[in-house]
């Protein structure tokens, strides 16, 4: 007990690279209340959403691998603890034949035995390798729960990026339909000699580059549509009947094609603390702590080795007529001591050292990257507010002089072609809107990922002041 206990080594210490800052340098979202982060999906107030997550959670083979992997290394560690107790076999055999050289006549011969060893641990060796195994099944988990957040933010990404193509192809359509009256319009006002032919292949042009915007976003959609069947796990033509949008209006400006929004709720609060429930950076930090254990049973390896072993047994003989038994039993202590190897124990505990060094700093890119990526997605978050507040405002004023020209048109108090080009500005105003809602909505996605799937209103400190500076 007492060399076991001089021979245990002191806790490990993360590198001090890797500490956590105290709080966030971007700017944080406030002005709401604190929500839970964790429920993503439904604050984006797209039911299709949710559904899609779900469905590919349940036909991922990246997440079936990752999970194979995890039982895979949990049984590793089930294997490492049973070293620790004591081993029994049982061993049975019987024969019979002839012996040429000896007594004449058939001879039946059996036995039975009970063999148990235990190796006492005096060093610690077998238990840090059995909590080597058993962080590495940790770290594990920590990777198949890190695959389903990044499987989660792949189809949300996937979904925005196919509700805004469809989105700007309906623009695209209408914005078609009123080039191609203006184009008609000005290939009569040409054969009136009212305007010259180069204005009116000019207005062509423009319908031109409407029907190439249509034919480009159509092309994008089903380009998301793959994307996001392959993430799913189905077949395209089978999403695609669950994901198509709304008819284009036949006539008329009437945009009906929806698209995910940006969170509603605001942030006031992102300890920074939240980091650590990265599964990449649970995994990192796992590993290294198995890297130390490893290093702790390979240097155990060093010193004496002490095991128990026992047996016990019964054999018997029978010849002709004439029967014999025996019984054995023994019981006692085997001690290993190296005396000289080359050199191997010495190089076996530097490989592990420098395996522990390595675990370590990987840790320390993890968690620097990690601090990175929050920061860049509050960022974005912040920008993409500002900048859909922006739109939105711009979006309204053109909505407002669309309808006044709509009902100018009717009073006959505006051509229908001035009336087409307001509906075409109207329509540029509302592309604009559409990616950059998407763009909000997509630093939000990594908001969620680069957060390890959201946080609690319970995670968020008393003081808010204190955790934003």
């Amino acid at each position: 007990m007492l060399l076991s206990a001089c021979m245990t080594a002191p806790p490990a210490v993360a590198p001090a690279a890797t500490a956590i800052p105290a709080a966030w340098r971007s700017p944080l979202p406030h002005g709401g209340n604190t929500a839970a982060l964790a429920e993503w999906w439904g604050a984006f107030k797209d039911p299709e959403l949710a559904r899609l997550v779900a469905r590919a959670e349940g036909n991922s083979p990246t997440l079936a691998q990752a999970a194979a992997r995890r039982r895979q290394a949990e049984a590793n560690a089930t294997q490492a603890r049973a070293a620790l107790l004591p081993q029994l076999n049982a061993n049975a055999q019987a024969q019979r034949g002839r012996n040429l050289n000896a007594v004449p006549g058939l001879s039946t011969q059996g036995s039975a035995q009970f063999n148990a060893s235990w190796e006492i641990d005096l060093f610690g060796g077998q238990r840090a390798a059995a909590a080597a195994e058993n962080l590495q099944a940790q770290a594990a988990t920590s990777d198949w729960h890190a695959a389903r957040v990044s499987l989660a933010a792949d189809v949300a990404q996937a979904y925005v990026q196919l509700r805004l193509a469809q989105g700007h192809e309906e623009s695209s359509e209408l914005d078609l339909r009123f080039a191609e009256q203006i184009t008609t319009w000005a290939r009569e006002q040409q054969r009136a000699g009212l305007i010259s032919a180069s204005d009116a292949a000019l207005l062509n042009t423009d319908r031109a580059i409407a029907s190439a915007a249509r034919s480009q976003w159509r092309a994008e959609a089903q380009i998301a549509l793959q994307t996001l069947a392959l993430l799913c796990g189905e077949r395209a033509e089978l999403l695609a009947a669950d994901l198509a949008p709304p008819a284009v209006a036949s006539t008329g400006f009437e945009l009906r094609r929806g698209q995910p929004r940006a969170p509603t709720f605001d942030v006031n609060a992102l300890p920074a603390q939240l980091l650590a429930q990265r599964p990449d950076v649970a995994a990192a930090h796992q590993r290294w702590l198995a890297a130390i254990q490893q290093q702790r049973s390979v240097e155990a390896q060093r010193w004496p080795q002490l095991s128990l072993g026992a047996l016990a047994g019964e054999s018997r003989l029978r010849v002709g007529g004439t029967s014999s038994s025996a019984s054995m039993w023994a019981v006692g202590p085997s001690l290993s001591l190296p005396l000289f190897d080359g050199g191997q124990r010495k190089a076996r505990a530097q490989g592990a050292q420098a395996a522990a060094d390595e675990a370590a700093a990987a840790l320390q890119a993890q968690w620097q990257t990690a601090v990175a990526e929050v920061e860049e997605s509050l960022q974005r978050v912040a920008a993409g507010a500002e900048r859909e507040r922006e739109v939105d405002a711009v979006k309204r004023e053109w909505e407002g002089i669309a309808l006044r020209s709509f009902s100018q048109a009717q009073a006959g108090l505006q051509s229908g072609v001035q009336r087409n080009t307001t509906f075409r500005n109207a329509l540029a105003a509302y592309d604009a809107v559409l990616s950059v809602r998407a763009e909000h909505a997509l630093a939000w996605i990594r908001l969620y990922r680069s957060l390890g799937g959201g946080w609690t209103a319970a995670d968020a400190p008393t003081n808010t002041n204190t955790a934003q500076r």
